[in-house]
């Protein structure tokens, strides 16, 4: 079992609220600091590196076994998280019933799979009863920690999973089920993919369980009028109801917005901001809250590095900003961090770096959306802070 990670302050606020427009198309480059990945799915290839250097290494790491064990050390402890009125919610097996769905269409049960039948709200094995009980008790978790989470290594960093849940279970299948690894997940949980309901689930019954092993940050896609556009306002429609959905948004109202590992890495989902002039403006950050159309959380959310940018220039996204290196120079040095972690844009290498190795796009859906070839990566930070990554393979075309 990994060490738990460290937790420190409380901020819990108001809420507000505002609404946040339409984007374009994600970003996709090719990530000249990589070398060849294996050819195997189940090894990882690491672009090992402590403050510039690089060296690569090879490790496998065996499939689910006997989830018992591992689910029964957290069994305990998760039931004292839930309320006497959620006590009767069997969080293990809809753990187990998630980890063992891989493959299955979405929508339709084990008993009808590969059979034709209609897409109805009684097909998903995880009532709205139980929805409720885990958004309720994941949002109380939620709240209860600081809006910039103080972290300690090792833990593995992840990116976007845009609801490709089979991929969420490669990940843990190759990197470790929770509480034997640590885990930070930098958001864009939901949208574009098949399965977004399985992979929030997971995501907050892990929560619920390793409170202080397991941790999600905000993504730009956690915001109700985003996923009204780009498919997980759907998928509940469809496959539960709009009173679910209401759920869980109220739960990514209430999402942690940042992270520090060893107070050296700084881990966020989008990028940096030119409002942000002290860490402690994320301290302050209020939850629960929408994602407002501008200002530092749209920043913090929506922003990208760009290379051919100096400091600040209007993204092409039609929010927030694109930044250069130096304003990546500037933030590392003053705030004495050696690397700063994001997600949001899709990388053809699952993983790219920026302004010398100061900041790296860490990206974990691969095929994404069925049309990139790209590759998923997983970020290893181990105690030492040596990090490392592990990759996934693209999906075969048919």
């Amino acid at each position: 079992m990994a060490k738990a990670l460290k937790v420190s302050g409380n901020t819990r606020s108001q809420a507000t609220t505002a609404t946040l427009p339409v984007v374009g198309t994600p970003i996709l480059s090719s990530n000249s600091n990589s070398s060849n990945a294996p050819e195997e799915v189940s090894s990882s290839f690491s672009d090992v590196f402590t403050l510039g250097s690089s060296t690569s290494s090879l490790s496998v790491t065996p499939p689910f076994g006997n989830l018992a064990p591992i689910l029964e050390e957290g069994t305990k402890k998760a039931k004292q998280h839930l309320s006497r009125s959620q006590a009767d919610i069997d969080l293990d097996a809809i753990i187990e019933k998630l980890l063992q769905s891989a493959g299955r269409s979405p929508g339709v049960s084990p008993v009808l799979q590969g059979k034709h039948s209609p897409r109805s709200r009684e097909e998903f094995f995880v009532s709205p009863r139980e929805i409720s009980a885990i958004c309720s008790k994941a949002r109380e978790i939620f709240l209860d920690q600081p809006s910039l989470l103080r972290l300690s290594a090792p833990v593995k960093v992840v990116g976007d999973l845009h609801g490709q849940f089979n991929d969420l279970l490669r990940i843990m299948k190759l990197s470790g089920l929770p509480p034997q690894s640590n885990y930070l997940f930098l958001g864009d949980y939901v949208d574009r993919g098949k399965q977004s309901l399985e992979t929030l689930l997971l995501l907050l019954c892990f929560k619920i369980k390793y409170p202080e092993n397991f941790f999600m940050l905000r993504g730009n896609h956690e915001c109700a009028n985003i996923t009204k556009i780009y498919g997980f306002y759907d998928e509940c429609k469809r496959r539960l109801n709009l009173k679910c959905w209401k759920t869980f948004v109220d739960v990514f109202n209430t999402l942690p917005i940042a992270a520090l590992i060893s107070d050296k890495i700084f881990c966020i989902h989008g990028g940096l901001s030119p409002n942000l002039h002290s860490l402690e403006q994320l301290e302050h950050i209020r939850r629960p809250t929408d994602i407002p159309e501008q200002g530092l959380l749209a920043d913090l959310l929506w922003s990208d590095p760009d290379p051919t940018v100096a400091e600040w220039s209007k993204s092409d996204r039609g929010v927030s900003y694109c930044f250069g290196k130096k304003v990546v120079d500037n933030f590392t040095k003053k705030f004495k961090l050696d690397l700063i972690i994001r997600g949001h844009m899709v990388v053809e290498d699952g993983y790219e770096f920026f302004a010398k190795k100061k900041l790296v796009t860490v990206f974990s859906a691969p095929n994404y959306c069925g049309e990139f070839n790209n590759w998923g990566a997983v970020m290893s930070v181990d105690s030492k802070l040596l990090c490392s990554f592990e990759l996934l393979k693209p999906h075969k075309k048919p």
